[in-house]
C-alpha cells in the first residue's frame, strides 16, 4: 500500500507544480495584458490632449489672420493718398506751392549758382560727367 500512495502523492505533486505554472502563467500573461491596455489608454488620452491643443492653436491662428487682414485694410485706407490729400489741406492748411516758389536746389543751394554742387549718389558719392561720354557716340 505504501508503493500506492507513493504514486498517488507522485501525481498529486506533478499535478500542483503544473496548477502553480499555469497560476503563474496565467498571471504573467494577465498583468501584460493590462500594462498593454493602460498603454494603449495613455497613448489614446495624450492624443486626445494633442487634438485640443492643436484646436485651441488653430483657432488662435484664425483670429490672428481675421485681424491681420482687417489691419491690412486699414492700412490700406490711411494710406490712400485722397485722403491724405484732404487731410493736409483741411486740417494743417497746406496748399500746393505757387510756380514761383519752385526752386531746384543740391543741398540747400540753387542748381546754376555760382556756388552750386555736382550732383551726389545716395553714399555721397560725386557724379561728374567724363569727358568724351557717350554724348558723341550716337
Amino acid at each position: 500500500m505504501t508503493s500506492q500512495v507513493s504514486e498517488t502523492k507522485a501525481v498529486v505533486d506533478s499535478g500542483g507544480a503544473r496548477r502553480r505554472l499555469s497560476f503563474g502563467l496565467i498571471g504573467l500573461i494577465v498583468l501584460g495584458v493590462t500594462l498593454v491596455a493602460t498603454a494603449h489608454v495613455a497613448v489614446h488620452a495624450k492624443r486626445i490632449e494633442v487634438a485640443i491643443a492643436l484646436g485651441k492653436e488653430e483657432r488662435a491662428f484664425r483670429e490672428l489672420t481675421l485681424q491681420r487682414r482687417h489691419l491690412e485694410i486699414e492700412i490700406g485706407m490711411l494710406k490712400d493718398p485722397a485722403r491724405i490729400i484732404a487731410i493736409a489741406r483741411d486740417h494743417l492748411g497746406m496748399r500746393p506751392p505757387a510756380p514761383v516758389d519752385i526752386h531746384a536746389s543740391v543741398e540747400g543751394r540753387r542748381v546754376g549758382s555760382p556756388t552750386a554742387l555736382p550732383a551726389a549718389d545716395h553714399r555721397g558719392r560725386v557724379w561728374e560727367p567724363a569727358q568724351g561720354s557717350h554724348e558723341g557716340r550716337r
